[in-house]
């Protein structure tokens, strides 16, 4: 009879392998070797910026960043005086005080549960909060793990994603508020949903009633961060050749404030064509959008744009523009192809995932978290080192734990072999060398599983230490546990570029062409045999 044979050489696998670079990577990372990987720019997909014709901005937290410890807490207080003056929330509210740096982007609201989450790529929840308090793991699995058929979508409406800085604000006093609503329930008795509606309106009715942007009018170096690169990055774009652009949400009379601190009171030299009041996403998906010319005195001209003359003319008269859509966008910079247009900005949805989507744009995505990011990991090689070697040790008691399984189950199989071959006497022989045979085989099994208890524990430590080192409470931005994370997913997906700072693109030259590392698949990373 065929007899179960175990492999004749069981190696532990390692966690992680280098990748095999090509010819091509490798002449790639050394052309970028002289450029520190904080301020890098990195590619998903390549691109050569010689064949792009326009590159476009957002403006918030792209061309400008803000100063999180003074800005939000302008929407912050703000929203809070709100809620407790206008939408009937206690008193006690207007003493929550705001933590800046409690949250980060990627997370995502559950709207229903009063709950925030941190998903992996394959949409597993492996860090969730109710509120203020973080969850066991069998609070969160009984809610998002049960089964496949009842796993949500984590998508709108229920769900809501953090997806720019800007939300960071409604995350926290949702959070705030959701445990104050536990804590006091008959002070607060509207439902998690309602709550977080009620956020979102008093936030975003800040941004809207001045609240925000007056603030930011009469002392603006208090909230944006000047960047003395700025001037040098946008003429070196347009010296290459490239038509250079601004699509906003924000109106003009406020983009006019925050670019005339970033570049003097010339701002507009900088650029050949200025878009506000975008009201992205939906400039990049509805095409009956219409468009107005903003005139020197800040009052709006109706524009029809049906011919590529007809944004040349405009363009003679203004280069500042209110609403519209990407149709007109194309006809002004007279673009045959979304391909020949990089946009530049820091909102997943608004930004990049809507513009890559639906016009083929390519995309930069500006992730201010990545520079902290690259160098808490320089940091805390030690702590990733811990945790490849825990990795490591684990594999080895489980590749031993897998042979001497396989060597039980042949045993087994031998054994009632010998005994049909041996007849009656022989039976019970065999039987007696097989029981012995089989016990010591089990306690070395159960000796292994308790190892790989041990180790299992010792690792989860060490990855908890490697992740608290980047945020106390939700690690990595780029990662999940041992996997990348969904907003990590999402980069790669929908972010041509990626890199931590606007002014980054500084460092290459207008004809420069980004390519991405050959695609790799686990087995493409196995060691030679």
């Amino acid at each position: 009879p065929p007899r179960l044979v175990a492999p004749p050489r069981l190696v532990a696998p390692r966690r992680a392998y280098a990748p095999r670079m090509t010819a091509t990577d490798v002449s790639e990372a050394a052309a970028s070797a002289a450029i520190p990987a904080s301020t890098n720019v990195f590619c998903n997909r390549a691109l050569n910026l010689g064949g792009i014709q326009a590159v476009g901005f957002d403006m918030d937290y792209t061309l400008a960043e803000y100063v999180p410890e003074t800005f939000d807490l302008l929407a912050y207080d703000g929203a809070i005086e709100k809620l407790v003056n206008t939408m009937g929330y206690p008193a006690a509210v207007l003493d929550l005080v705001y933590d800046p740096h409690a949250y980060m982007r990627g997370l995502v609201i559950d709207k229903k549960r009063g709950n925030l989450l941190k998903l992996d790529r394959h949409k597993y929840v492996k860090v969730a909060y109710h509120g203020l308090k973080r969850m066991t793991p069998e609070e969160r699995k009984a809610i998002y793990a049960t089964s496949f058929e009842t796993a949500p979508a984590f998508t709108p409406p229920d769900f809501s994603t953090i997806d720019t800085a800007f939300l960071l604000v409604d995350a926290c006093l949702f959070c705030q508020l959701v445990s104050y609503k536990d804590d006091h329930p008959d002070e607060v008795t509207k439902s998690y949903e309602q709550i977080y509606r009620d956020v979102r309106r008093a936030v975003d009715l800040c941004h809207c009633d001045g609240v925000i942007k007056d603030a930011v009018a009469v002392n603006p170096a208090k909230y944006i961060r000047s960047d003395p690169a700025l001037a040098t990055m946008l003429t070196a774009l347009k010296q290459g050749g490239k038509q250079v652009f601004i699509v906003t949400n924000s109106l003009y009379d406020y983009t006019d404030v925050v670019l005339r601190h970033l570049l003097g009171a010339s701002w507009l030299d900088y650029f050949d064509l200025v878009v506000c009041g975008a009201r992205k996403p939906g400039f990049l998906l509805d095409p009956y959008l219409p468009i107005f010319q903003v005139r020197q005195d800040g009052s709006l001209e109706n524009a029809e744009i049906i011919s590529p003359q007809d944004g040349a003319r405009l363009l003679q008269r203004s280069r500042v523009f209110q609403g519209g859509n990407w149709q007109h966008l194309h006809a002004l910079l007279q673009l045959a192809s979304g391909s020949g247009l990089l946009y530049v900005g820091d909102h997943m949805y608004s930004d990049i995932l809507r513009s890559k989507r639906t016009l083929g744009w390519r995309t930069l995505l500006i992730v201010p978290e990545l520079r902290d990011e690259l160098l808490t990991a320089e940091e805390t090689r030690h702590l990733a080192a811990a945790v490849d070697e825990a990795y490591a040790e684990r594999a080895a008691v489980e590749a031993r734990l897998q042979h001497l399984e396989i060597r039980r189950s042949q045993l087994e199989i031998d054994s009632e072999v010998e005994a049909l071959l041996e007849g009656d006497g022989g039976a019970a022989k065999a039987e007696a060398l097989s029981e012995e045979a089989l016990a010591e085989l089990d306690e070395r099994i159960a000796e292994a599983r308790d190892q790989q208890r041990v180790l299992s524990s010792a690792l989860n430590e060490a990855l908890c230490r490697q992740h608290e080192a980047y945020h106390p409470a939700w690690g990595r931005l780029f990662k999940t546990g041992a996997q990348n994370s969904r907003w990590a997913q999402q980069v790669q997906e929908y972010a041509c570029l990626y890199t931590s700072h606007v002014t980054n693109l500084v460092q290459f030259a207008p004809d420069t062409s980004f390519r991405a590392l050959s695609d790799l698949m686990p087995h493409d990373r196995a060691p030679p045999a």
